[in-house]
């Protein structure tokens, strides 16, 4: 046991060191430590003796305490050399001129991300062979776009007097459907010359954001849901062997239920679930259409005929969600977030609602603490924009403690 414990230390020193100094906090952003290289090792090395001293002198109950308390110690005393370099994933540039094509070079010739999917031309600019990127259509065609597919920032690169009016359509479409998006910080390419804030637009943009921007309660949420999915997985493990011993006995077909999902800016995923029904259910949906019981794209049936008899039962206390902290735990999912939807459903939203696609689904939400199927779906997306705009750690431990006693009664599932 000695040793076990000296390797949880390590452990725990390992999510102290991964979230310091590599970690992404966040999708479009990534967190490196600028402080001096010893500080950051002193900081480690603080964390893993601490570890050692905690592990080896207490019980098994301090073995998950430590990891969370140790990585928060040391985030809190790295925070004030945390530095955020902008580094989308999949960028879509509107503008196929000379600044266009100079902008997806730059980023062709980047050692890692962004990765860009293609230009959007301006009405008065032809075909530009000298891009690497295919052009997808004009700017008039970029709502469209960005709800057929993932994009995590759009670069308007234009300062052309005559794009203003295109440029501004595209910034309120960006606004109205919560992605990102950068403007050139100045209308001329500099040499030799640098800004004398050089890290506020190292790209040559302002990054603009509308959702609120809280780095260091960011931080601390993807630190909450890597450590609290890692102990829940370890300390529930007995009920999840036996939920599914339970669904393989009682009914035919597999354990898990593998549905593909839509996340943060329309990045899709497998989200798991416990098998609650029967086999063939997707099929069957069709057949139920027409008894659908909640407004909008969102299919809901309170005695949904699918449903197995054990499946009513661990769909009534949200037990069927527990495979869904391996999601947490891989960044597709975060503890807190409006609910991760269909992609047919998210087709079928008015672009108003696809801001929630703005921030990280989640496993509970104000919607799931306000009567789940009971609220109508636009009142649903409304709660879920609330939460965008107002986000901050306190409301997501408060809606966490108010999820404890809805999953506890059942109240307003079905």
């Amino acid at each position: 046991m000695q040793g076990f414990r000296w390797h949880l230390a390590r452990h725990g020193g390992c999510i102290a060191v991964t979230i310091v100094m590599d970690a992404r906090l966040e999708p479009g952003a990534m967190w490196v430590a600028v402080g001096p290289p010893a500080s950051r090792v002193a900081d480690v090395a603080a964390a893993m003796v601490a570890s050692v001293i905690v592990l080896v002198h207490g019980g098994p109950a301090a073995w998950a305490a430590v990891a969370s308390v140790v990585a928060m110690v040391t985030l809190a005393c790295a925070a004030p050399r945390l530095q955020r370099l902008p580094v989308a994933r999949d960028v879509l540039i509107v503008g196929t001129g000379a600044l266009g094509r100079i902008t997806g070079n730059e980023m062709l010739q980047g050692s890692g991300p962004p990765r860009v999917i293609g230009h959007l031309r301006f009405p008065d600019e032809g075909p530009n062979r000298r891009l690497h990127a295919p052009v997808l259509g004009t700017v008039d065609a970029l709502e469209s776009i960005l709800r057929d597919r993932p994009v995590d920032e759009v670069y308007l690169a234009s300062v052309e007097v005559a794009h203003r009016p295109s440029v501004q359509a595209a910034i309120r479409t960006c606004e109205c459907l919560g992605l990102p998006f950068a403007l050139p910080s100045c209308g001329f390419r500099l040499a030799r010359a640098r800004p004398v804030h050089e890290e506020a637009f190292a790209d040559g943009y302002i990054h603009y954001c509308s959702v609120p921007v809280k780095p260091v309660q960011s931080a601390f949420k993807r630190l909450l849901d890597i450590v609290a999915s890692g102990v829940a997985l370890v300390l529930l493990s007995p009920l999840l062997a036996g939920v599914a011993f339970a669904v393989k006995a009682t009914s035919p077909g597999p354990v898990l239920f593998r549905q593909e999902r839509v996340g943060l800016r329309g990045h899709r995923f497998a989200m798991l679930k416990f098998r609650s029904m029967v086999a063939d259910a997707e099929g069957l949906r069709a057949r139920l259409i027409a008894q659908n019981e909640q407004s909008g794209p969102v299919f809901k049936i309170r005695s949904d005929p699918r449903i197995t008899p054990l499946g009513r039962f661990i769909r009534k206390y949200s037990i069927d969600e527990l495979p869904q902290l391996f999601n947490v735990l891989l960044g597709d999912m975060s503890i807190v977030g409006p609910r991760p939807p269909l992609p047919s459903e998210v087709a079928r939203y008015a672009a108003w609602q696809v801001r929630r696609l703005s921030v990280r689904p989640g496993l509970t939400c104000v919607w799931q603490v306000s009567g789940r199927n009971q609220i109508p779906f636009e009142e649903w997306m409304m709660l879920d924009l609330g939460y965008v705009d107002h986000w901050n750690l306190a409301a997501d431990l408060a809606l966490i403690a108010r999820t404890v006693p809805v999953v506890i009664t059942g109240r307003g599932a079905s």
